[in-house]
């Protein structure tokens, strides 16, 4: 539904919701892949919570604060979450991502990017403790938050088991195990969906992260030192043979004039081959360039409106029983085989995307046939 209401047939969706997030990937509308880790919505607020929790208190071992000591209560600590929690950036910024794909209001420059962060502290008002005040707290501490629970990047990614996986890690990981041209499709389409995809900077650190794993790991799945020393290799011997054929000298006029001649007839050969119809329909046609091998992200309306415009489709029948047909024959018409007037002219077939087409144009009235015969 979230593919739908973004208006494209394939995409990659990410649902960042409550007890986990799940990366579904969609081609032509129907379901490839589907993996799924345990870093949610619960994880980050449990960790909001503690923070508050020691703010409040001054107490920072685990074992000193007890279950019982809730000093804030849920929906308090939620709004807090909901309002204030913010996610800075990568420290790779992808060259291939424009400012577009991540609905970026004011353009502004790289280098000021930065001081457009919160900073200070945040006020925040408390109602639920056993007496009303107000705390302090570092937006700095809420983006360390936000960075260990949903990326982590102090730890080596091969110590987190396959349902704990960092989104980064996730995404690029799913992106890897799926086909070729599934990949290239999907990439170029990603799609955000549930509650803590609205977290400040998550979307554009997520893209930022998955885009220096590809460029630092490509699209391999066997990573090691071996791998890595083969790779600096491989591009060596590229860069020297780049160099030595900029250092050859060129070729003389008269080769150039030779290999010219000789490519005359085959050209117009190829010239005369081509058929004039298809040429014609080629010019006529629109053909639109399909955008595909980068990453980038694109907004959905989210899957309630999805479903809506579903919804609202009229699919035709697969087959339609003329009133007048059914009075004149009932349920004991057209009883025999020959009875049924079978047209193949006018069969239906389903079309692209699960709609059906009629070749003829209009409705064929049919009776029940050999179903007919109770």
């Amino acid at each position: 539904m979230t593919t739908v209401a973004a208006g494209v047939r394939s995409a990659l969706v990410i649902d960042m919701g409550w007890s986990e997030t799940v990366v579904t990937s969609v081609y032509e509308y129907r379901e490839v892949k589907s993996t799924r880790s345990i870093r949610g919505g619960k994880n980050l607020l449990n960790k909001t919570y503690k923070l508050l929790h020691t703010v409040i208190t001054g107490k920072e071992d685990e074992e000193v604060s007890r279950e019982s000591d809730h000093v804030i209560s849920f929906p308090e600590c939620e709004d807090i979450m909901c309002r204030l929690m913010w996610c800075r950036g990568a420290a790779y910024k992808s060259a291939q991502r424009q400012s577009t794909q991540l609905d970026t209001v004011v353009e502004q420059d790289e280098t000021e990017a930065d001081t457009s962060h919160p900073r200070g502290d945040a006020r925040i008002p408390l109602r639920s403790t056993g007496a009303p005040r107000n705390i302090d707290v570092s937006f700095e501490k809420l983006a360390d938050v936000c960075d260990d629970v949903m990326f982590d990047p102090s730890t080596n990614p091969s110590a987190f088991d396959d349902n704990e996986l960092p989104l980064h890690w996730l995404v690029y990981q799913h992106l890897l195990q799926l086909p070729l041209d599934v990949r290239a499709v999907c990439m170029s389409r990603i799609t955000f969906t549930g509650g803590c995809a609205n977290i400040l900077g998550i979307k554009e650190r997520l893209i930022d992260e998955v885009s220096s794993i590809v460029d630092k790991r490509c699209w391999t799945p066997v990573t090691g030192k071996g791998v890595d020393q083969l790779r600096n290799s491989t591009q060596l011997r590229r860069s020297s043979a780049i160099s030595r054929s900029a250092e050859s000298p060129a070729p003389s006029e008269s080769s150039d004039d030779t290999e010219r001649s000789r490519s005359r007839p085959s050209s117009i050969a190829t010239q005369t081959e081509e058929d004039a119809i298809e040429a014609k329909l080629a010019r006529n046609r629109k053909i639109l360039p399909q955008f595909q091998g980068q990453l980038r992200a694109l907004h959905s309306l989210g899957p309630w409106a999805g479903a809506s415009l579903l919804c609202q489709l009229k699919i035709p029948a697969m087959a339609t029983v003329d009133k007048e047909l059914w009075l004149q024959q009932g349920a004991s018409g057209a009883s025999r085989p020959g009875d049924v007037d079978v047209k193949i002219q006018q069969r239906q077939s389903m079309g692209a995307g699960g709609l059906i087409r009629a070749s003829g144009g209009h409705h064929v009235n049919w009776t029940l046939g050999t179903w007919g015969s109770l």
